[in-house]
């Protein structure tokens, strides 16, 4: 979870210590795996014409962008209510296709 929030303050050793932890969890793994698999499907559903699609992928990088900013949220209150207000109102833009369309 620190592995998110200033990663360049670490020192050298503490900065490998996250790597390890990030590659012997798989959860966070998914978690990092998220957002290019979001823009995959986002891309894919332009070039298809399809709303579903390119909405599928930017729900996953919605997804994403909440669960980063609540994991901030128990480091630094003031970035992770910054980044959660944006990720909810990036949010709100992403949905509006669906009631438009």
């Amino acid at each position: 979870m620190v592995c998110l929030v200033e990663f360049d303050t670490f020192s050298e050793e503490h900065r490998k210590e996250i790597l390890q932890k990030i590659k012997t969890s798989s959860s966070l793994i998914l978690l990092i795996v998220l957002m290019p698999l979001g823009i995959l499907i986002n891309i894919a559903g332009a070039f298809a014409g399809s709303l579903l699609l390119t909405v599928s992928g930017a729900t996953l990088i919605f997804i994403q962008g909440i669960i980063v900013s609540t994991l901030i949220l128990r480091r630094k209150r003031w970035k992770g209510m910054l980044l959660l207000s944006v990720i909810s109102l990036l949010g709100i833009f992403i949905y509006i296709p669906l009631f438009i369309h």
